[in-house]
């Protein structure tokens, strides 16, 4: 059963506390100190094929130039291949399982629905906060995706006019406690461009449910520039591939933003009519070229930390948070494994491929470990520091990574998976033999004549992989990369099976939630992480 809990305004507004500290403006020459600066860009949706240096048909030249200059990951995988838990991952280090979210919405005796509900809750820490702890100055600036807007943002109709005075009051109300929420929640110092959802989640009038890649390059431009004079860590979420059309977007109005229109278009990387003439040259189809207005921004970025003399002393992680045209949010690898690029010049060796299993989990504590900042002993995390791997060398490294969204749950190994379906008491209550194919992942009943949930099966998923709906999943991925023969009825297998199943019973073991037979209601385990 999935619930709900919603704050009213003003319980969230007091909730929150609106404790935003205030941050000194330096001077504007570069700093001579050796703390390293960190960027990271998390990517929406973003697939292999789309970036060059993996092998896409498009035009990205900046972002294979992090490649080129630095390590490439094959195997790396976002714990929870979805939007919300995903950047949960990478900003606590920690298993989405682990949110206090869902330790409010779900009884430690059930397993944990893991979705669009892993919000960033008060007093909850992230690499944000250790950072800044530890003297760095924190930014973000695009899509957070990690708190509940839709209880508390004041609605405008899809045909609102933008310039009607009280529509105008009611976004910018909306944008400013979007804003507050990323700075005394999530713990940035700075928090400008920010989407606080996709767009259509966002109650904006219809014509400003655009992208605005500009804007976000903009924020991230500008916080660069304001404090290059310290150490400073920078996270800046994109919102593009993912929908809506991001080829549309880019015949839009340049001045919409989340906040309303600007007064006028940001300035700050290759025109939009310029990407359709260059991809167009470099025979790249034209639904591509998105991935070229991305890449602009990604450029642009770079090109400024070059121009402030911080290149050489900053860490820049490239990641997007999940695969999507195939397994998103499944434990599938289509939907699981995704890009990562690493670059830190003169401590990185130029041009590596890596084939480690390596998760989004391990970026906060790899920054960490470059930054010299020992995480605090009261703040859990589930990732590993990637230093010793991208330092090379012979090194004792993990055998497996856990996965985990909506009810499945699955490990993943060098040449095997094993996915697990178990959901709970009053969905269970409801599944025979005979209709067990009309509930999908989601525990969301549907048949062929009606549906009685959004969808049947998320994304065909269904269609895509044959063993959607079985509750016990074992894949040779090394011979059956595509996950099409389940293996898990074959007595071949059963030591194989059971193998990965106490795997998976291990991770089990130390997360909030019960999931079936693999952790029961009442068993050891931690039920709070701060």
């Amino acid at each position: 059963m999935q619930v709900r809990t919603r704050l009213n305004r003003r319980e969230f507004l007091a909730a929150m506390g609106f404790t935003a500290a205030a941050v000194s403006i330096p001077g504007c020459s570069a700093r001579s100190g050796k703390r390293p600066n960190v960027v990271v860009i998390y990517t929406d949706d973003q697939e292999f094929n789309q970036l060059g240096c993996y092998g896409g048909k498009v035009l990205t030249p900046h972002m294979d130039g992090l490649a080129r200059d630095g390590i490439k990951f094959h195997r790396y995988y976002a714990s929870s291949p979805v939007c919300s838990p995903s950047r949960y991952n990478v900003l606590t280090g920690r298993y989405a399982g682990h949110c206090r979210n869902l330790q409010k919405l779900y009884p430690a005796g059930e397993p944990a629905f893991i979705r669009w509900n892993t919000d960033l809750l008060p007093g909850e820490q992230t690499i944000a906060h250790t950072m800044k702890r530890n003297g760095y100055v924190t930014g973000m600036a695009g899509k957070f995706h990690l708190f509940d807007n839709e209880a508390v943002q004041q609605d405008n109709p899809p045909d609102a006019d933008p310039n009607d005075r009280e529509v105008k009051a009611r976004i910018k109300a909306n944008y400013e406690m979007f804003q507050a929420y990323v700075r005394d929640v999530a713990g940035f110092d700075y928090a400008e461009s920010i989407y606080a959802n996709n767009l259509h989640a966002l109650a904006l009038p219809k014509v400003l449910q655009e992208h605005n890649q500009e804007w976000i390059t903009k924020g991230a431009l500008d916080f660069i520039e304001r404090y290059r004079d310290k150490p400073f860590f920078f996270y800046m979420a994109t919102t593009i591939p993912h929908g809506p059309v991001p080829l549309e977007s880019m015949k839009a109005d340049e001045r919409i933003t989340p906040a309303g229109y600007l007064d006028e278009a940001p300035n700050v990387q290759p025109s939009r009519g310029s990407v359709l003439e260059r991809t167009r040259k470099a025979g790249v189809y034209d639904t591509m070229a998105p991935l070229t207005w991305l890449d602009d921004g990604v450029g642009a970025v770079l090109q400024k930390l070059d121009d402030c003399g911080l290149a050489e002393n900053t860490l820049v992680i490239l990641a997007s948070d999940h695969g999507s045209a195939r397994g998103k949010m499944t434990c599938y690898e289509s939907g699981a494994k995704a890009p990562c690029i690493i670059r830190w010049p003169g401590k990185i060796g130029e041009g590596q491929d890596n084939s480690d299993l390596v998760s989004n989990i391990d970026i906060a504590p790899t920054i960490l470990d470059a930054c010299g900042i020992e995480h605090p002993r009261n703040v859990h995390i589930d990732g590993m520091s990637l230093m010793p791997v991208i330092r090379g060398g012979k090194i004792k490294w993990r055998d497996s990574l856990y996965l985990e969204v909506v009810y499945s749950r699955g490990v993943v190994t060098k040449d095997w998976k094993y996915i697990a379906v178990r959901f709970p008491k009053d969905v269970q209550a409801q599944i025979t033999a005979a209709n067990r194919k009309e509930f999908n992942q989601e525990g969301a009943r549907f048949s062929s004549k009606s549906i009685t949930g959004p969808l049947a099966v998320r994304y065909n998923a269904d269609k895509d992989f044959p063993g959607y709906f079985d509750d016990d999943q074992l894949y040779n991925i090394a011979d059956d990369p595509a996950e099409q023969v389940n293996l898990a009825g074959d007595p071949k297998y059963a030591g194989k099976l059971e193998e990965m199943k106490q795997k998976l019973k291990k991770y089990s073991k130390n997360l909030p939630h019960a999931f079936g037979e693999f952790k029961e209601e009442g068993q050891d385990g931690p039920h709070s992480f701060t």
